[in-house]
This record gives structure tokens, sequence and C-alpha cells, in this order.
């Protein structure tokens, strides 16, 4: 009897997850359509990603398009986010939807719905655990928030979802000891390709350290999450460019030829230090109680995986707690840093704990990030329409930006040109002239945008050309000629 009604209950909550799942899946199509084809970029990291990728899909040029200061890659000139968002994104709108101009959100979507659907085809988990999990994952508000963006953070969720599938069946009992090899190759595949995105997806090398039966294979598995770390240190170093802003503790540690092991280790700890006041002080009521959640979470997670000897637990809180360390030793907990970093560990909870421990810690889970939603569609909305307002096609923008069209005639040169402009037009909220600005001169040589920041340049790789002014003030160098100039800009000549 008691199993009878178990198996009833079990169908009922089943259909109204599923349900429920349907529901948020409608909010995400809703929220598109009020945006689609009228959200443009908000933030400088979204300036960068939408360029780099319309560089390759309308000019075929894999080099960024711009730079703060002149700061590009040491290998490639590529930009601060590496080459990899540009490739998939700039690919994906020559090839798939055949347009020069990028639909980052609506590939942003695209890649949500296919992440959420490989949570529920994973079969070695039960219908009703896959929508539990797929829920979890839906509602988090910086998959939501930034899935209606130019921002990333979704194929940061889409690699995770495929790590754990493979993750789940190398630990599974009912494994087959022959296949186990080639699934951790797929692993490590997925790894390397993320890691070719984001730098700290080396850390997910750490989910094989629990296959150690012996001194032997704890060598290898560590030699294996030592190489990723390499390999990340490699993408981060040489193939993004470095960012000599804001105090970067990492850049400091592997830029800097005076550093000694003793001051390394003083500024990760102080780093460390300050950043976990700033993590446990409570500031807005969202972040905190999704900081205090994560917390709590892991918490529980470790401790199931060391009372149960959980090896797939074990793995998960491994890559969680590495994830939590290294954002606090060599990041901020502020201006969202945090939140973006550990946004990844959402799936691998969910995975571990309502796959494997039980699945009832579901509901507190969804409780949670479902009162928090309301609050979450209101701020994307709010912050998506300001950014279609500040777009809005009037008189003036568009007499700026037939002005600046001009830029591709007014310089002749026979060679690629770096054009050096005021930080204001990538700034947070800033209109978007600089995605119009021609990537190409007449003539067909390509035009680099050395935005002015600080001045600081780490690489001397782009020695401006020519300086595009709006009168705003900066350092105009006087050995230059006064090309052009209009009421919205002047353009000099630089020698």
């Amino acid at each position: 009897m008691i199993t009878r009604n178990l198996q009833l209950f079990r169908k009922i909550e089943t259909i109204l997850l599923s349900i429920m799942l349907y529901g948020i899946f409608l909010v995400y199509i809703f929220q598109y359509f009020q945006i689609a084809g009228k959200y443009q970029p908000w933030t400088t990291d979204e300036f960068f990603y939408y360029i780099e990728a319309k560089g390759i899909a309308s000019q075929n040029i894999y080099q960024t398009p711009a730079s703060l200061d002149g700061n590009t890659s040491y290998i490639g000139n590529f930009g601060f986010h590496g080459i990899s968002y540009a490739i998939k994104d700039g690919w994906l709108s020559k090839l798939f939807f055949h347009t020069n101009d990028p639909p980052m959100v609506w590939i942003n979507v695209l890649t949500c719905f296919v992440l959420l659907l490989l949570i529920l085809l994973f079969k070695p988990l039960e219908l009703n655990t896959r929508l539990k999990i797929a829920l979890v994952v839906a509602t988090h508000y910086i998959l939501y928030t930034f899935t209606f963006s130019y921002m990333q953070e979704t194929i940061q969720f889409l690699f995770g979802v495929l790590a754990l599938r493979i993750l789940y069946l190398i630990y599974s009992k009912s494994a087959d000891p022959n296949s186990i090899n080639v699934k951790i190759i797929y692993y490590l595949i997925i790894v390397v390709i993320a890691i070719a995105f984001r730098f700290s997806w080396f850390i997910w090398g750490l989910g094989l350290l629990p296959l150690t039966t012996n001194l032997k294979s704890f060598i290898k598995w560590s030699l294996i999450a030592i190489g990723l770390l390499l390999l990340g240190l490699f993408f981060n170093h040489y193939i993004s460019a470095p960012y000599p802003y804001d105090g970067v503790i990492m850049e400091k540690l592997i830029g800097s030829e005076k550093s000694s092991l003793i001051n390394s280790l003083h500024s990760i700890w102080g780093n460390f230090t300050n950043n976990l006041e700033l993590f446990l002080t409570p500031t807005i009521l969202l972040v905190t109680s999704m900081r205090y959640l994560f917390l709590i979470l892991l918490l529980l997670n470790t401790s199931f995986a060391i009372i149960k000897r959980n090896k797939f637990a074990m793995a998960c809180s491994l890559i969680a707690w590495a994830y939590f360390i290294a954002c606090l030793c060599f990041s901020f907990a502020f201006w969202g840093y945090d939140e973006r970093a550990l946004a990844v560990i959402s799936p691998l909870l969910a995975f571990s704990l309502i796959g494997t421990v039980n699945s009832f810690i579901f509901y507190p889970i969804i409780i949670l990030q479902l009162y928090f939603l309301p609050s979450t569609i209101e701020q994307t909305n709010i912050r998506n329409n300001t950014a279609i307002a500040v777009n809005t096609t009037t008189p003036e923008r568009t007499s700026r930006e037939a002005s600046y069209s001009q830029i591709k005639d007014l310089i002749t040169d026979e060679e690629n040109i770096v054009v050096e402009l005021p930080i204001r037009f990538v700034v947070h909220a800033a209109p978007t002239y600089f995605i119009n600005l021609p990537l190409v001169t007449a003539k067909g040589y390509p035009i680099h945008y050395r935005i002015y920041r600080e001045g600081k340049d780490k690489t001397g790789a782009r020695i401006p050309h020519y300086l595009l002014n709006t009168n705003d003030p900066f350092p105009i160098p006087d050995n230059n000629q006064l090309i052009y100039s209009n009421k919205w800009m002047s353009l000099y000549r630089l020698f």
C-alpha cells in the first residue's frame, strides 16, 4: 500500500514538474520575443564579444578588431576573452544563420534550450530526477539574466552539463570497466575545449582524482590535473590579452618578472581574506541568499561524499571547492565576478545532490530560486528595455553614425590601420556607435580600434596611426595632422 502510494505520488510529482518546466520554458520564449532584434550591447564585455564575432562573420578577421590601450594576446593578437567565443558566434552567424550581424541573444537562447534538453535526455537518471535538475538549472538567476544578453555564461552551463553527463557515467556502479577509459577521454576533450573558452575550466581535472586506487594511479590523475592547469595558464597568458587593470591577481602573478614566492603568497592571502569578507557580508538580498545557498549545498554535498564514500559526489565536491577557493584567491567578490565564476557549479551540485543524495533536497532549492525569479525577470526586463531605449533611432544618432562611417573613406593607407578612440564608446550603457564603426577601409585593409582607458599597454602590439576624438578629454599627441572634423568628431593622422 505504501509503495503504491509512493508510486502514485511520484507520477503526480513528475506531471507537475513537467508543467512547471514547460512554464519556465514559456517564460524564456516570451522574454526572448520581447527583445528579439532590438537588444544591443550594454556592457564593455558585450561590446567586445559582439565586435569580435562580427569581425569573423562579416570580414573573416580573427585578430580582435578592438583593444583597451592596445593590449592584445601575445599569440594571435586576440582580445581579453581569447578567440573561442568569437569563432563560435562568428561561424554560427555565417554558416547557420547566414548573416554578418551575429544574433548573440538567439544563440544564447538556443544554447540554453540545448543544455536543458541534454539534462532531460540523460536516461541513466529517472525522468523525475532529470526534471528536478533541469528546473534548478533553468531558474538559476545567472543563467536567466545572461541568456538575454551578449554575455557568454550560457555556454559555460552547456559545458558543465556535457562534462557532468560523462563524469556521472564514469563513476556509475553499472559502468562497463572497458568503456571507462573511453569516457575519460571524452571528458578530457570537453574540458580542454572548455578551457579554450575560459581557462578556469582546468579545475575540472580534479574530477578524476576519486578514480585513485593506489599511489601510481594518484600520480597519473594528478599529472593530468596539472597538465590541464598548465594548459589553462597557457591560454590565459598567451591566447587572451593581458588585463592590466583593477589589480587582477592572476596578471600580477603570471605577468610580473619581479614577483617572489613570498610576495605572491602574501598577495593571494590578502585577496582571499578580503574576498571572503565581501562574500559573507550581506548585500543585495538575491546575491547574498544565493551565496549562502551555494555554501550550504557545497557543505551538504561534501558531507554526503565523505559519509557515503560516493565517488561522483567526491568529484563534484573537489571541483566546487576548487572553484570557490580559486575565485576568492584570484578573482573578485564584487561587480558580479564571483557570481559568474561560481554559476557553473549550479548544474554540478544539482546533478550531485539531486541525482545521488536525495531528490527531495530539490524543494528548498527550487522554492528559494522561484521566490527570486520574478525579481530576476523584472530586473532583466529593466536592463534590456533601458539598453533598447538608449539606442533608439533619432536624427542625432543617424547623423553621428553617418559621420563615423566616413572613417573607412578618410583612411587611404595601403596597410592595416590602428585608430585610437576614447573609452566612452564602450563604457557601460553607452550608445552602440562602436559596433557600427567600419572594420575595414574602403581599400579593404582591416581597422583595429585601440580604445584609450588608462594608457596601460603591456604588449605594445598596436601603435595608433590615427586618432578619433569626439570632444573627449583624452591625450592627443603633438605630432598630429587634422584630417577631418565636424560637430561629432575629429580625425587626426599621427606621426
